[in-house]
């Protein structure tokens, strides 16, 4: 039951936006995954490219399907490859729906099915992770491997058997070559192994020289060089993105209403991704397994250590970067809750006690269900952007050309293919140029992409235009929307229905003759 929500909650509103594209890097994504023909070479090292190949195979099969068997782009050809995009989104959508139930396998061998039906519903659940499942990223398809990875983990620190070794390295390989931060499972492995030695009173000598470790590490990389080859293969490009990226990762963007480092993670991306309930029961479920340890939970605890480090140092941190320990913190959290429940079960009986345990995770994750619900109402709603679009497509003929304020920031703007986009200057000047409108887009939260008219600008269209559209998605009078202020998304995790619609507000001014 619980998948089949997860799908219904990922799968609705998926085609948001379309044709128009309001989902900043999936255009990296499918671009390059229809792009694909005899050179497997993506020429881009940003991202690892095994999702690239799994949306070219969706994308090329879904062609056969619909009868397209020569050149399968030709399927993808028309209305901007809105049906390549929402193709690759449905991709997205069956990876997060599938870590549904690769997070009870993970759990119910080790911590038993009640953990697992608790682990399950806070993925199920879980505003981010119902999010991140609608796009055309690495992010859904990144964690179901790095589920699949754990499951392994867990495995290997409650048994160590080799096949646990070697699966823990596959999926550890497939989710490093997704979405590089998930490498951080290799330090889970390597305490699962330290674990199990430990236990069976192993001497340093047969800890180290377990082939089961190497085995792991042997089959990661193997794994990752297969999935995403050309990070060594074409080694230039390799070097020229890790350069490009170098910069952002140590320092920023100069985005000032960006935070990083504990006081984002703790203070911003965790209440407003997973909710203030959501984030104080998975903290003290972290605190829970260090206090109470079982085979297996201090694993977890390193690999979510880690992957919590690599995010506080690096200064270009997104919300969405909580979904790499994501699955770890809900198999912490599901372990809480059966435990609780079994002591519960001392002194009120088994069957109170489980009453009473699902009447806690409802209430816990009830408004996560609210929000995601929301969210899926507020992308069905027809974005500014195309609204401002369809007008401007209406009044400008084809090969004419409006000017906009801000012109270096595209997010936030509505997509013109007909019409060509200039940059504001004197009216006088554009009106000599033959450009009678002017637009701007604006919404606080995220100023960064979308920051309006300076003061001088505003004076000169208060004097010399008049306007004529004004598309305002928010309510008025109700709480500002709370976004991730470093990620040009225009739909916000908190406080969604404070707007109409998605998109920034966008105004178009009409100069005077």
């Amino acid at each position: 039951m619980l998948s089949v929500i997860a799908g219904w909650l990922r799968l609705t509103s998926s085609g948001f936006g379309l044709p128009d594209k309001f989902r900043p890097d999936e255009e990296y994504m499918v671009s390059r995954a229809l792009g694909f023909d005899n050179d497997w070479n993506p020429h881009f090292a940003l991202y690892p490219s095994a999702q690239m190949y799994v949306q070219h195979a969706a994308l090329k099969y879904y062609a056969a399907l619909i009868g397209y068997r020569g050149n399968f782009r030709t399927a993808y050809a028309s209305d901007g490859q809105a049906l390549a995009y929402l193709v690759a989104r449905r991709v997205s959508a069956a990876f997060g729906t599938a870590t549904v139930p690769a997070i009870y396998l993970a759990a119910a061998p080790i911590f038993g099915s009640g953990a697992a039906i608790a682990a399950s519903a806070i993925v199920t659940f879980t505003t981010l992770a119902v999010r991140e499942s609608k796009y055309a990223t690495t992010d859904a398809a990144t964690v179901f491997w790095l589920t699949l990875a754990l499951a392994m983990l867990l495995r290997i620190a409650a048994r160590g058997r080799t096949v646990d070794y070697l699966g823990a390295g596959i999926f550890a390989g497939l989710a490093t070559a997704t979405k590089y931060p998930a490498g951080a499972v290799v330090f889970g492995i390597a305490a699962a192994h330290l674990g199990i030695c430990r236990r069976e009173r192993r001497s340093l000598l047969q800890t180290v020289g377990d082939p089961g470790i190497y085995l792991a590490a042997g089959a990661a990389a193997l794994v990752f060089f297969c999935a995403t080859p050309y990070l060594f293969l074409d080694w230039r490009q390799t070097v020229t993105d890790y350069t490009y990226q170098r910069g952002f990762l140590l320092y920023g963007v100069g985005n000032t209403l960006a935070d990083y480092g504990w006081s984002w993670l703790l203070g911003r991306a965790m209440p407003d991704s997973l909710g203030v309930a959501v984030q104080v029961f998975l903290l003290a479920a972290m605190l829970w397994a260090a206090i109470r340890p079982r085979p297996g939970s201090l694993s977890l605890l390193t690999f979510i250590a880690v992957a919590f480090a690599g995010m506080t140092r690096s200064h270009y941190v997104f919300y969405r970067y909580l979904m790499i320990p994501l699955p770890a913190m809900a198999l912490l959290g599901g372990l809480m809750a059966a435990d609780l429940t079994r002591l519960a079960a001392r002194w009120f009986g088994d069957r109170r006690a489980i009453a009473a345990a699902a009447g806690a995770m409802a209430l816990l994750l009830t408004p996560c269900l609210v929000r995601d619900l929301q969210l899926n109402r507020l992308l069905a709603q027809t974005d500014t952007r195309t609204l401002a679009r369809q007008w401007i497509e209406a009044h400008i003929a084809p090969g004419g050309a409006i000017a906009a304020t801000d012109n270096t920031t595209p997010y936030g703007k509505p997509q013109l293919y007909t019409v060509r986009v200039v940059p504001f200057s004197n009216p006088q000047i554009l009106k000599r140029e033959g450009v009678d409108y002017v637009m701007s887009d604006s919404l606080a939260p995220l100023a960064f992409y979308s920051r309006g008219p300076t003061p001088i600008e505003q004076s000169w269209l208060d004097s010399n235009a008049a306007l004529v559209l004004d598309l305002n998605p928010l309510r008025p009078g109700a709480p500002a929307p709370v976004f991730d202020a470093a990620d040009a998304f225009y739909a916000p995790l908190r406080h969604i229905t404070s707007m109409i619609r998605p998109g920034p507000r966008i105004r178009i001014w009409k100069l005077n003759s």
